[in-house]
């Protein structure tokens, strides 16, 4: 994306040797990544690979069947409730459908996280969340008094976004955050994750099938097969990789050595 140097040997995410095994099915075999501090990664792969399984292990929503994922040295595969509560305190997800409380206006979604981890007064909630309706293109007053229901796609993810960041987190996992949108706003939502990038500094790390729209936002790629990473490059590099998998990913063809079934 941008023509930036990032200390690659002190990552802010490490992932090594990860393996997940859900009853006899191995969805991650063995899974070793780094995710620099400041960079955006965007995770590329088959559907069904195991993509979003990576991003819940970075977030200790799940555990790991062997490896370790260190999150700014923390390692969460290991540590304790109290220390992943802190870890999470850092880090702002992006779920694919916004995942907003139905019963909610878009307000205390919004607040929600604020209400849960610190003790503050309305004045300063009402402030923070208005300036993160602003800050992700939302017109904050007459967003705020919405319900999710009340809001287009494109809107209900602006608003997630809003509440992914409303903790100012160092880390930002977004998982799919263009699924089901025109290529307007999908192109809106790219531009906000690296505005965010840029304005916060925060570390990103995506998961999605939209091509156009990661090489827009991405520092770095990495491509998910059987269970393994086959491909981690830089913007440019992943764009010429040799790799037949990764280029016949690239091109969208049947014809390769990835063989679907009818």
């Amino acid at each position: 994306m941008l023509n930036r140097k990032f200390d690659l040997e002190n990552p802010l995410i490490k992932i090594e040797g990860l393996q997940k095994i859900f009853g006899t099915k191995e969805v991650l075999k063995d899974v070793n990544l780094i995710f620099p501090k400041g960079s955006t990664t965007v995770i590329l792969g088959l559907s069904g690979s195991g993509k979003s399984t990576i991003i819940k292990h970075i977030v200790g929503l799940m555990k790991p069947t062997r490896g370790d994922i260190f999150v700014n040295g923390i390692n969460v595969a290991t540590c304790s409730e109290n220390e992943l509560r802190e870890v999470r305190k850092n880090i702002g997800f992006l779920f694919q459908d916004g995942a907003m409380f139905d019963s909610m206006n878009i307000f205390d979604n919004v607040a929600f996280p604020l209400r849960e981890h610190f003790k503050l007064s309305n004045k300063e909630v009402e402030k923070r969340v208005m300036e993160m309706l602003t800050m992700t293109g939302l017109d904050a007053k007459r967003v705020a008094k919405l319900f999710p229901n009340e809001l287009s796609g494109g809107m209900r993810k602006r608003a997630g976004l809003a509440r992914a960041i409303i903790m100012q987190p160092k880390i930002i996992l977004y998982d799919e955050p263009t699924s089901g949108l025109d290529p307007i706003t999908s192109d809106l939502i790219t531009q906000l994750i690296i505005k965010l990038q840029i304005e916060l500094g925060v570390t990103s790390v995506l998961i999605t099938h939209d091509m156009k729209e990661s090489f827009k936002c991405a520092d770095f790629l990495a491509f998910l097969f059987e269970g393994e990473i086959i491909e981690w490059a830089d913007n440019l590099a992943f764009k010429n990789s040799s790799n037949p998998y990764v280029q016949q990913f690239l091109s969208g063809s049947k014809d390769g050595p990835i063989q679907f079934k009818d």
